[in-house]
């Protein structure tokens, strides 16, 4: 009488079990296939660890890395770009006295086919200047010539992204980040993008080098800027001056 219903309940046991069991393979098979899709391991390696450009950490997310820096140079060359430039541009390369760049070779594991890798860049402006613009060149790991990059970038999802430029202009082998307000001295900025890491090598492992380069307005440009400036304040004071004695007529 009583072992039919003690028999049901004891199926009913083995067929939650054994749901459970599914279950639990279906998370994992899921969580593998993230964990695989995220495997990505990236490593920066500044190149001119005696100059004021620096990288002061970096840490690996999942699907991307986080990298902080400190960009501190002062002297100033022509920026030799290979593409015609934004409006409203700066074309003078802010570099160490003996006119080297912030170089720093990529290495990276794990990656996958299809796979998107974001770079998040925090950098500090510690030179005298406003950057107008910042840009990261592409080349192979001796710097002799210039690489072909995998950008990934999307208009609606701003997968190329700063938080200090409001125009983003990509080419093959080079980022460019303008426009206004620009990285005032003393900010530290945001700079995001994206990149199919397998398509350097057709491998999961390799490397590359990046070349970050901040541009400012050229000399002259400075110059006649200030000059500008100058005559504007003379002005205001002469203005204030006569407005003063007028008052004292009164």
């Amino acid at each position: 009488m009583f072992e039919e219903p003690f028999k049901r309940k004891k199926f009913k046991r083995k067929f939650n079990m054994k749901r459970l069991s599914y279950l639990t393979l279906i998370c994992l098979l899921i969580i593998g296939v993230q964990a695989k899709a995220n495997a990505s391991v990236v490593s920066l390696v500044d190149l001119n660890l005696a100059d004021a450009m620096s990288i002061t950490g970096q840490t690996n997310t999942v699907g991307g890395i986080t990298v902080t820096e400190r960009y501190a140079e002062s002297t100033l060359i022509p920026y030799d770009s290979q593409y015609p430039f934004p409006v409203g541009s700066c074309t003078s390369a802010i570099v160490t006295p003996s006119h080297t760049y912030f170089d720093k070779v990529v290495s990276f594991t794990g990656a996958i086919a299809g796979d998107l890798f974001e770079f998040e860049f925090q950098i500090l402006n510690d030179t005298p200047y406003d950057w107008c613009d910042y840009h990261f060149e592409i080349w192979d790991t001796t710097f002799t010539t210039r690489q072909t990059a995998s950008w990934f970038y999307d208009d609606a999802q701003l997968d190329l992204f700063s938080d200090r430029f409001t125009g983003l202009e990509l080419h093959t082998d080079v980022a460019t980040f303008y426009g206004t307000p620009g990285h005032k001295v003393g900010d530290t900025g945001v700079y995001r993008l994206k990149m199919e890491l397998f398509a350097f090598a057709n491998s999961d492992f390799g490397s590359f080098g990046m070349r970050q380069v901040a541009t400012t307005p050229e000399p002259a440009s400075m110059a006649i800027f200030g000059i500008g400036g100058s005559m504007l304040m003379f002005v205001r004071r002469r203005r204030a001056r006569l407005t003063a004695k007028a008052n004292e007529v009164i």
